[in-house]
């Protein structure tokens, strides 16, 4: 699929659920295309998991390695996946987490402003010291049509 086609699937799939959440659809767009390498990655062709969402309890899930920054030093090592039925599915569980999840409450408070929530996001989603300014630059990207 190309870029400008998976962009208009995603953007699609994240304003539906932003009218549910009422989080900010751009950030969840950016997430989803740099999570899923623009939907090129295993996970979201196999798992339809455009957001690296591991798997939980009895959940479908897919094993694949996984690159975890943890006490400073880049890590390999394989994790448990949460797989979906469709990409609505998955753009749906993401806003849950986000909307009922305590360890995001600052982004919550936050979803009026892109940037802001996605930095409050950033601290609790993704374990590389960078995701907040690597989801911003995309964000930015986005926003003045570069991609």
């Amino acid at each position: 699929m190309r870029r400008g086609e998976f962009l208009a699937i995603i953007k699609r799939a994240a304003a539906e659920s932003s009218k549910t959440s009422g989080l900010p659809a751009e950030i969840t767009v950016a997430q989803a295309i740099l999570e899923s390498n623009w939907g090129e990655s295993v996970l979201a062709r196999e798992g339809n998991n455009y957001f690296g969402i591991k798997a939980h309890g009895k959940h479908p899930a897919i094993e694949l390695p996984t690159l975890e920054h943890v006490a400073g030093r880049n890590r390999r090592k394989r994790a448990r996946f949460a797989r979906y039925a469709s990409m609505e599915e998955c753009f749906a569980c993401r806003d849950r987490l986000i909307t009922s999840g305590a360890r995001y409450a600052k982004a919550r408070a936050l979803r009026s402003d892109p940037e802001p929530f996605a930095r409050a996001l950033a601290e609790h989603w993704a374990t590389d010291p960078n995701y907040a300014e690597k989801l911003i630059a995309m964000y930015r990207s986005l926003r003045s049509g570069g991609c």
